[in-house]
């Protein structure tokens, strides 16, 4: 042993005594961080999981949230790792949204980085490099799809997987929101599969996608459903209309709220009509007198309205106040 070198009891010793010292502050930090909050159906600051079978509309619906949720101002902007669809997909689908704050990748524009293009290796090991070096980053809140896990990562594989999420969990402690894609075999998957079990595990939120498609076979609306959510705030079912053609038709659909919610949800309406931009806490306060449930279910359905559109919030100094939106007449009983 060095001169100098603790032993093994004493090293142990002292890091028991280091991390009992630090309990309160590390209890005090963990209390100290923002809220849940969501943006449409994702969580936002977690790992969220969307699965479908090839051909569903994973990637429009994905492409869909995460655009949608940049003009809403949710995100600063979005990183898309399409590493699953041809390069002329984005004229032929995307070409009447707005590239503001969206930045598009596939495999073939990894090239066009030093960074990316002086590593030997796949693909997949330049996008977990891309993925290691944004977590590493000072960047604004960032909505990152990895589009698919697939493509990305060999789930046979536990390692991989394992290295994998390890980069996408730091990239929720940075404070940025993950969106990760995968393909649902059309035959019977089996979760106890260790892959696919630690896939289902590692994931913070899933969802489970189901197209709506015309008669011409094209997508006009898709519902979520929700299989896995670590949070009590989120939704059970999601329902978006789809229109490429006119970004405006893009809607958040149907009231997906629980029926113990609705009349949570109509106190909140009645008092951000005749209280506009106030506090949160003063919401919850004029509407607990009404309700049979507590502040934190109130407070679940005012950030569910705020995800669906019904209600905006805005940040001054420290304090977010909540406003009710100017909707068409019957969006609520929709």
């Amino acid at each position: 042993m060095k001169k100098g070198q603790l032993k093994p009891n004493e090293l142990s010793q002292r890091f028991a005594t280091s991390i009992i010292a630090q309990s309160e502050v590390l209890w005090t930090e963990k209390l100290n961080l923002p809220e849940i909050e969501l943006a449409g159906p994702l969580v936002k600051r977690s790992i969220n999981l969307l699965i479908a079978q090839s051909g569903s509309g994973k990637s429009l619906g994905a492409f869909i949230i995460g655009w949608k949720e940049v003009q809403n101002k949710n995100f600063a902007q979005m990183i898309y790792f399409d590493l699953d669809n041809p390069n002329t997909l984005v004229k032929e689908r995307y070409s009447a949204f707005s590239p503001s704050n969206v930045v598009y990748l596939n495999s073939l524009d990894f090239l066009r980085f030093e960074d990316l293009r002086s590593v030997d290796g796949t693909m997949r090991e330049k996008t977990k490099l891309a993925l290691a070096l944004l977590s590493e980053a000072e960047l604004p809140e960032t909505l990152v799809v990895v589009d698919t896990l697939q493509q990305v990562s060999d789930y046979n594989d536990i390692k991989e997987l394992e290295k994998l999420f390890s980069l996408l969990r730091n990239l929720t402690f940075k404070g940025h929101t993950v969106l990760l894609l995968h393909h649902k075999s059309s035959k019977k998957e089996s979760q106890p599969f260790k892959g696919l079990s630690y896939i289902f595990d590692s994931a913070d939120v899933i969802y489970e996608l189901t197209p709506d498609k015309d008669r011409s076979g094209l997508i006009r609306a898709m519902t979520l459903t929700n299989t896995k959510n670590r949070f009590a705030t989120g939704f059970n079912k999601f329902v978006i209309s789809i229109d490429t053609e006119n970004t405006e038709n893009i809607r958040y659909g149907e009231n997906v709220l629980f029926e113990e919610e609705l009349p949570v949800k109509e106190q909140i309406v009645s008092v951000l009509k005749e209280h506009p931009g106030i506090k949160q806490q003063d919401v919850v306060s004029l509407v607990r007198p009404s309700v049979n449930l507590g502040e934190k279910k109130i407070r679940t359905v005012l950030n569910k309205l705020v995800a669906l559109g019904i209600v905006s919030v805005t940040q001054k100094r420290k304090a977010k106040l909540y406003t009710l939106n100017t909707v068409e007449p019957g969006f609520w009983d929709t």
